[in-house]
């Protein structure tokens, strides 16, 4: 449902580690070698060390990395100076302008507010809907791992590291799987539900440990999450529209997942920040925040509907 990740998993998959023109370019390899020798050796190391404040530190800004910063600038201004202006990816990503240390502003501040969002619709689906629903325990843990989902989002986006990297694509993918268990259950008994939440979690499990400890594989990693994600939406969207004309709230379904996946259109015209602080992929996670109270509206209303329906049948 909300956050329907599987084909945003295909963007989300591309290497940021790769190598880009920007910083194979002439202007910024001579830049970095200079830096290197004149600032990351020696005294010149010790100095950055003592002057450098302790929250960049924490955050990885090495004196190497430093240096990729500012030779990254230099390298924009240079070659944007060039009648054919074009701006440069460096490592596989464009460049942005960092605060407080933090690599990805915008999409930081975005993936919170998906994150914060989950926080408070999961307080109001519980003051709306009583414990012994049947969809109650099974939307808690929706927040749950749509919460860490984001939180890790957050963390890639502040610092591109390997574990960062892996930490956000192994909770986006955890996201994906479980909304297909949350569709299943929705239909099936609990005895089935465990069998094949424990099948789920069993693929999941050698998806990680493939990706962890075998080979990181970006294409199979999208592949499987573009697989999975289809699948997802596919369910969800034959069963909305299935139940519409008797169960008018399940516009709300339909609408969570068009919308998400008409979102992925940022994605696709990829293109350079904004003020060097927006691009497709922040604006992607602004557009994925008003789309969360919808979709618990929808767990709210389905989980009223069952309520009522077994209290029916009960009588």
């Amino acid at each position: 449902m909300q956050g329907m990740l599987g084909l945003l998993c295909l963007f989300w998959s591309i290497p940021g580690s790769f190598a880009s023109w920007g910083d194979r370019s002439r202007p910024f390899q001579r830049c970095l070698s200079s830096c290197w020798k004149n600032n990351c050796t020696g005294r010149s190391l010790e100095k950055f060390v003592r002057q450098q404040p302790a929250y960049m530190s924490l955050l990885g800004w090495w004196c190497e990395e430093e240096c990729k910063y500012g030779c990254m600038w230099r390298t924009v201004e240079q070659i944007q100076a060039e009648p054919w202006g074009e701006v440069p990816q460096f490592y596989g990503k464009w460049p942005f302008v960092r605060v407080l240390g933090i690599q990805e502003p915008a999409s930081v501040f975005f993936s919170i507010l998906n994150g914060l969002g989950h926080v408070v619709m999961i307080g109001v689906f519980r003051r709306k809907v009583p414990r012994h629903a049947k969809m109650y325990s099974v939307v808690h843990w929706l927040a749950a791992i749509s919460i860490n989902a984001w939180f890790w989002s957050a963390v890639f986006h502040t610092r591109d590291f390997s574990w960062t990297e892996k930490m956000d694509y192994f909770c986006a993918t955890s996201l994906v799987v479980f909304q297909l268990f949350m569709w299943f259950t929705r239909f099936g008994g609990f005895k089935e539900s465990a069998m094949f939440g424990a099948l789920l979690a069993a693929l999941f499990s050698g998806h990680v440990y493939y990706l962890g400890f075998v080979k990181f594989d970006y294409g199979y990693n999208m592949m499987a999450n573009v697989a999975v994600g289809q699948l997802n939406a596919f369910c969800w969207l034959g069963f909305a529209f299935k139940n519409v004309q008797q169960r008018r709230y399940m516009w709300k379904c339909i609408a969570t997942i068009l919308s998400i996946n008409c979102l992925l259109l940022l994605e696709l015209g990829d293109f350079p920040p904004i003020w060097w602080t927006f691009d497709a992929h922040s604006l992607w996670h602004a557009g994925t925040a008003p789309v969360v109270p919808l979709c618990y509206s929808f767990f709210i209303d389905e989980s009223l509907y069952l309520l009522r329906e077994a209290e029916e049948t009960d009588v």
